[in-house]
């Protein structure tokens, strides 16, 4: 029989699941002639404002003054993350920046136990071994790869590590949705002068910006802090594998690139992954 608590976290696994394979169609739209420092932008900012208006409307628009410096410091690493990521995607593949990239969470998943002193169970890091296999399937590195791409695409992943080790206990604390506002607020503001930049030299890209920001970032980010809330980091970092994974069906469906046997193979044991690493709790639930 479920619990309450069981029920929430099903809930997360599944927003976080949805969440991860809607983001790996975010290449899709940075492939442009857009500088990566207006997306990056454009997209904190329509989040965030997004997020403002939400949390004014439902009267819970209020900055937990006990942990501004935590949340002025995510944002900071947020808006690094995304800088560099785009910029990888920019110098180098797809395929080579997410490789690079989701070392990340497995940094994350690695450092949550000192660190946050979350237990890993068998069954997650049997989850995560075969998350990271999958992914490499899925984005085996080819003739595209360049050192500049390379030490973005490293450093982006760095930053991710850091981001979910900061922002899970600020998403137990505060909740998702306080989160997922502030951090995007201080990110914009960081970013401010490439969001003037981005409306004057950039303003045919409207649309590009409104699904990025809104959608992808600004509804996005509370689904990720409220899932994250929910589950340990580690579980995350073995969900969040589908992001990648999840690129290759995007690419072959509207970018006319087709995915070998192999990368097939890693997209299935990507989804193997996700259903091993919550399998403690499907036991829990009887």
């Amino acid at each position: 029989m479920s619990t309450p608590n069981g029920s929430r976290r099903w809930v997360a696994v599944v927003s976080l699941a949805l969440l991860a394979i809607a983001w790996g169609a975010i290449p899709l739209l940075v492939r442009s002639d857009v500088p990566s420092t207006h997306l990056v932008a454009m997209r904190v900012t329509l989040g965030a404002v997004v997020l403002v208006a939400f949390s004014a409307a439902t009267t819970r628009l209020a900055l937990p003054r006990r942990r501004i410096g935590a949340l002025a410091l995510v944002g900071v690493v947020l808006a690094a993350h995304w800088l560099s990521f785009f910029l990888a995607l920019n110098l180098t593949t797809i395929a080579v920046t997410l490789a690079i990239v989701y070392v990340g969470p497995v940094l994350a998943a690695a450092l949550s136990g000192p660190l946050l002193h979350e237990r890993l169970n068998r069954f997650v890091v049997i989850g995560l071994v075969i998350a990271v296999v999958g992914m490499l399937l899925v984005t085996r590195p080819g003739s595209g790869a360049t050192l500049p791409g390379f030490i973005a695409a490293a450093v982006s992943g760095g930053l991710l590590a850091v981001i979910m080790l900061l922002g899970k206990p600020l998403a137990t604390d505060l909740g998702g949705l306080v989160v997922a506002t502030w951090e995007l607020v201080i990110a914009s503001l960081v970013l401010s002068p490439f969001t003037i930049q981005a409306v004057r030299q950039s303003a045919d890209h409207w649309p590009q910006f409104v699904v990025l920001g809104a959608l992808f970032t600004g509804v996005a980010g509370v689904v990720y802090w409220t899932s994250m809330r929910q589950l340990p980091v580690a579980v995350v970092s073995v969900i969040m594998y589908l992001e990648p994974a999840s690129a290759v069906v995007w690419a072959a469906l509207f970018l006319d690139e087709h995915p070998d046997l192999l990368s097939w193979i890693g997209v299935g044991l990507v989804v193997i992954a996700g259903t091993v690493a919550t399998r403690e709790w499907r036991r829990m639930r009887r």
